[in-house]
């Protein structure tokens, strides 16, 4: 009798029967995450989206306990809690930490690279799937899960910037390594500052510039301190990591890791579409009702004469530093990333 019940019911719902009979095997598991945005911030939604598929498709088994905007720990902290098992997960722009991670990290500090969203992700986890930048992770006992990526970067503005010539001493935040070797060839003033203090920056004339794309721009509010939205495309940016600690990770029951890395799959499919949907949207609604201006910039054609290769810069440093392997097997990935943008 109970046999035949179970038929029926997969007659008319196969696909929920599935999940019931699957949920059933997960078990109870409660996690701590830490991320360096607030959770309505833009950069916060598909790693908030990811949790709310594992909770989801675990049957409500699996569960995160959230600590937003650095609550946990800041920027650079985040790896260090993430290894040393006091967080389970995190995100964190890796590209912070050069020194710690020359390869993982050059993702997000590469302008002028990714043509879109789409490239970003998938040439970064290329990359994090090459042997010598896994062994880089496993030193510090971590495993990438996933990249939020987003639009293409500009520049958002406390005044028009229309050509190289209304460049030259303009202050712009651009932390790390490489961001400030790529402003100071086009006569720009980098300042070093954390993600936190551009919005205060900018209101107080310490900088002129933020460097991010326009929805995030507008999802800071930075409109509310700088009117001036620069049309120019310096490239889509892997923005931050979703860590794991390995040794936790890799003692999961193995159908838990693979509901893990199948939801930050698909987080990052809706990722893509909804950042398709958002760029024109900022442009044309949220850049109209919040005063901003969105400026031209004219000189293109003289920009791409100057323009930096960052990625062969970041290659001929690595492979000087004494890693000339990895820095050929992923100048190749950037390198074929970046002429879908520059060519």
């Amino acid at each position: 009798m109970l046999v035949r019940i179970l038929f029926a019911l997969a007659l008319i719902s196969p696909l929920a029967t599935i999940q019931v009979v699957a949920a059933e095997e997960y078990p109870e598991l409660s996690f701590t995450y830490a991320h360096i945005v607030p959770s309505n911030h833009t950069l916060a939604k598909f790693d908030r989206r990811w949790t709310e598929l594992v909770t989801k498709r675990s049957g409500g088994k699996i569960k995160f306990k959230m600590f937003w905007a650095g609550s946990m720990g800041g920027p650079t902290e985040i790896p260090d809690l993430v290894s040393s098992g006091a967080l389970d997960f995190g995100s964190t722009a890796l590209g912070y930490l050069p020194s710690e991670f020359p390869l993982a990290g050059v993702v997000g500090n590469m302008q002028r690279t990714f043509a879109t969203p789409s490239d970003a992700h998938e040439a970064s986890m290329d990359i994090f799937d090459l042997p010598a930048v896994d062994e880089e992770l496993k030193k510090h006992n971590l495993l990438i899960l996933n990249t939020t990526t987003a639009n293409p970067y500009n520049l958002t503005c406390t005044k028009p910037i229309t050509n190289l010539e209304e460049m030259k001493g303009t202050r712009v935040r651009a932390n790390g390594k490489y961001p400030p070797i790529f402003f100071n060839s086009l006569g720009m003033s980098p300042q070093t500052m954390s993600f936190a203090e551009m919005y205060e920056g900018l209101e107080k004339g310490l900088i002129d510039c933020s460097w991010m794309s326009h929805d995030l721009a507008i999802s800071s509010k930075l409109y509310e301190v700088a009117k001036y939205a620069i049309d120019l495309n310096l490239g889509a940016v892997p923005a931050t990591q979703l860590l794991t600690n390995r040794t936790k990770f890799e003692k999961l029951p193995k159908n838990v890791q693979t509901l893990m890395k199948e939801a930050a799959h698909d987080s990052s499919v809706e990722e893509a579409k909804y950042l398709k949907e958002v760029f024109d949207r900022t442009i044309n609604v949220d850049m109209p009702e919040n005063n901003m201006t969105y400026v031209h910039f004219e000189d293109v054609g003289e920009f791409k004469k100057i323009e930096p290769d960052m990625p062969k810069i970041w290659a001929d440093d690595t492979t000087e530093a004494g890693m000339p392997e990895p820095a050929k097997e992923i100048y190749k990935i950037l390198e074929d990333a970046r002429s879908k943008l520059v060519n």
